[in-house]
C-alpha cells in the first residue's frame, strides 16, 4: 500500500475559521499540532493571488513537487496569530515500503531542521514526543493519512488558469 501525502504542519493554536477561509483543511489534530494537506499548486496559487514571489530557506535535493513558497509561513502567521509560527512542511513518497520522505521545520522563516531532516526529526522540532511504542510520525497519526485529498486537485486548475 502506497503511502504518497504532502502537508503543512502547524504547531498551536488554530483559528479554524481563518483557516478554512485560505483553504487550510485540517486532516488530523494532535495536542497542539494540526496537519494540513497541501501540495506544490496550492502553495503556487497562494502566492501568485497575494503576489508572494520569496522563497523559503530550503535544503537542497527537494523534490520539484515539494512546496517552498514564504506564502506558507504567512498561512502559518494568519491561522495561529502568532508572529513567528513554528510550521513544517513534510512529504512522502512510498510504495510497499520502498520509497522516501522530506521535511523542513521553520519558527517564520528561519529554518530549523537540518538538510536531510526526517518527518520525525520536524515534528520533534514542533514538540511532538515519540513514545516508548511509537515514533512522532505515528504518534500524531500521520501512518493513516496516506493520500492527499481530491479538494486539493482544483488548485492545479486554479493555477493553470492563472499560467503559474
Amino acid at each position: 500500500m502506497g503511502h504518497h501525502i504532502c502537508a503543512l504542519v502547524v504547531a498551536g493554536r488554530i483559528d479554524a475559521e481563518r483557516a478554512d477561509a485560505v483553504g487550510l483543511r485540517a486532516r488530523l489534530t494532535h495536542d497542539d499540532i494540526t496537519v494540513f494537506p497541501i501540495d506544490h499548486y496550492f502553495s503556487a496559487y497562494w502566492a501568485a493571488i497575494r503576489g508572494r514571489d520569496a522563497q523559503l530557506d530550503l535544503p537542497d535535493g527537494l523534490p520539484a513537487t515539494f512546496p517552498g513558497e514564504a506564502v506558507l509561513c504567512d498561512l502559518a502567521r494568519e491561522v495561529t496569530g502568532a508572529d513567528e509560527p513554528r510550521f513544517a512542511i513534510i512529504q512522502t513518497e512510498y510504495f510497499a515500503g520502498f520509497g522516501d520522505q522530506w521535511a523542513v521545520a521553520f519558527a517564520g522563516e528561519k529554518r530549523l531542521t537540518a538538510d536531510r531532516a526526517s518527518i520525525n526529526d520536524a515534528l520533534a522540532v514542533l514538540g511532538v514526543r515519540a513514545s516508548e511504542s511509537a515514533d512522532e510520525f505515528d504518534v500524531i497519526g500521520l501512518a493513516d493519512f496516506r493520500s492527499n485529498p481530491d479538494h486539493l486537485e482544483r488548485y492545479a486548475d486554479l493555477c493553470d488558469e492563472l499560467g503559474v
